[in-house]
């Protein structure tokens, strides 16, 4: 497989790195990376599979274009208009990169992650709904609640265990989904559980101490 130009690459990299950066300063570059190998994790076909399909259809596949694509799609909204002129073009274009490419960047990056068209557009929507999917996400939405003082059992309720398999482009996506989606349903479930349990178990002692705080009547 074939991509970018490495010289190309770098001096991409070097543009958007910068406006990975957030405000206080820490660095989410890495974020390309973890893309890039799921998105190879998702070029296989399924496994067991959800869905009848088969890997992604290479004869159609511009590499160039996924590799862009993963680079440019995290900082989307710093980098401006994307429409022709704007800096991004102005930047692709000084590297000689052909027009229909160009093109086809500005097109993609405008209409992810909600409505990719190609199997580039494809494989990266399915990785980033994945970033959504999982334990480890269901745990930081649970986190993310409590820093808001929402009631644990409450959080609970409401918590969405990740993306419905039916939004998946990909065989493989669906089937990774399916089984993140059903990790996390399993986990939230434990949860409410044992936090019902605790619930029960402190209503059962409350009375026995508000007996136990009574004053004693003198005698008489």
């Amino acid at each position: 497989m074939s991509g970018l130009d490495p010289a190309h690459r770098r001096q991409i990299e070097q543009f958007v790195r910068p406006l990975y950066a957030g405000l206080d300063g820490v660095q989410t570059f890495d974020r390309v990376e973890r893309l890039s190998v799921r998105t190879a994790v998702l070029r296989e076909g399924p496994r067991e599979g959800l869905r009848a399909g088969s890997p992604v259809d290479e004869s159609r596949f511009d590499e160039s274009l996924l590799d862009l694509l993963i680079l440019l799609q995290g900082v989307t909204e710093r980098l401006g208009s994307l429409g022709p002129g704007g800096r991004l073009d102005l930047f692709l274009k000084s590297l000689g990169l052909p027009e229909m490419l160009l093109r086809r960047v500005r097109g993609g990056l405008g209409r992810l992650p909600d409505e990719p068209q190609g199997p580039e557009e494809e494989l990266i929507h399915d990785a980033l709904l994945l970033e959504s999917a999982g334990v480890t996400a269901t745990a930081g939405r649970l986190m993310a609640a409590g820093k808001k003082r929402t009631p644990v059992a409450r959080a609970l309720a409401q918590l969405d265990p990740g993306p419905a398999v039916e939004r998946y482009r990909t065989p493989r996506g669906a089937e990774l989904g399916a089984e993140r989606r059903r990790s996390a349903e399993a986990w939230i479930a434990e949860l409410r559980r044992q936090v019902a349990q605790e619930q029960v178990a402190q209503e059962m002692t409350e009375p026995d101490q508000l007996i136990g705080s009574r004053p004693e009547k003198p005698s008489s």
